[in-house]
């Protein structure tokens, strides 16, 4: 049995796996793409493992719907930060994701809602053409700000996303602190927010189009407030949807020293 929770950050949706204790061994990349099938499992947008580490609070892996990896979630961030916080009863998270330290200030609203605001670092535009830009922050993305959203944002999307092999953000840009975005995430598709791409979305707009440093993003399913400065901090909201348990069949990697073992065991 897999025990598990199930939280969201702006409709970001996750399956969240405490293994700080290391007790699980399974497949987990298998296990994302299995329990992520809506309708036929679970559901999500993925599924993130929360291990332990020696200098921070935790470590975590992302893994997208169809298995592949992340390096970097601002929604699922903020999500475990909101776990953590209530688990070690400390306001302040540190999260240890792919070679990076994500520091995470949290307040607790109550035992289902928090919200979190998360250091995501620097932003580093790689090239940009007109009203296009590819970014990096942790994750690639590519952003372009349109003038309306009257087009198929999937089929749009999922041509450049396989293109660029990278996370599409469509912008619109609504005043000089607000900006609109369509979010097409690569191994997820359509979701309903992207808090790595809407933290590069803020910073483009403030940096190349004169938007305040100060941005409310609003996406599909809610708002961030992104701040520029020497890092960009990204502040939004967390809510707690369900806890249970899950039987798992044939998706276990057992521990080195034990396939031996389980060799003989089913000779």
């Amino acid at each position: 049995m897999l025990k598990f929770f199930k939280m969201q950050g702006i409709g970001n949706d996750y399956i969240f796996v405490d293994n700080q204790n290391k007790k699980y061994f399974f497949d987990f990349a298998l296990l994302s793409k299995t329990l992520s099938k809506r309708r036929y499992s679970i559901g999500s947008d993925g599924l993130i493992v929360i291990l332990p580490h020696k200098n921070f609070d935790a470590e975590i892996e992302i893994f997208n719907s169809d298995g592949s990896k992340a390096k970097m979630c601002g929604n699922a961030t903020r999500c475990v930060a909101f776990y953590l916080a209530k688990k070690l009863k400390k306001d302040n998270i540190s999260i240890f994701c792919k070679g990076r330290v994500l520091e995470c200030k949290v307040k607790i609203l109550n035992q289902n809602k928090a919200i979190v605001c998360v250091n995501m670092g620097s932003v580093k535009i790689i090239k940009h053409n007109k009203n296009c830009f590819v970014a990096k922050l942790a994750n690639k993305h590519l952003i372009v700000f349109v003038k309306n959203f009257n087009f198929d944002t999937k089929k749009v999307g999922q041509k450049l996303c396989k293109k660029f092999d990278a996370n599409v953000m469509f912008v619109k840009i609504l005043s000089d602190d607000k900006i609109k975005v369509k979010v097409y995430e690569r191994g997820s598709g359509i979701t309903l927010a992207c808090g790595s791409g809407a933290s590069a979305c803020c910073f483009v707009a403030n940096k190349f189009f004169g938007l305040n440093d100060k941005i409310l993003a609003f996406l599909d399913g809610g708002k961030l407030l992104i701040k520029i400065g020497k890092s960009v901090q990204m502040i939004g909201e967390c809510k707690f949807v369900y806890s249970g348990e899950i039987y798992v069949k044939n998706q276990q990697k057992l521990p080195k020293f034990a396939k031996k073992l389980h060799f003989y065991c089913n000779k």
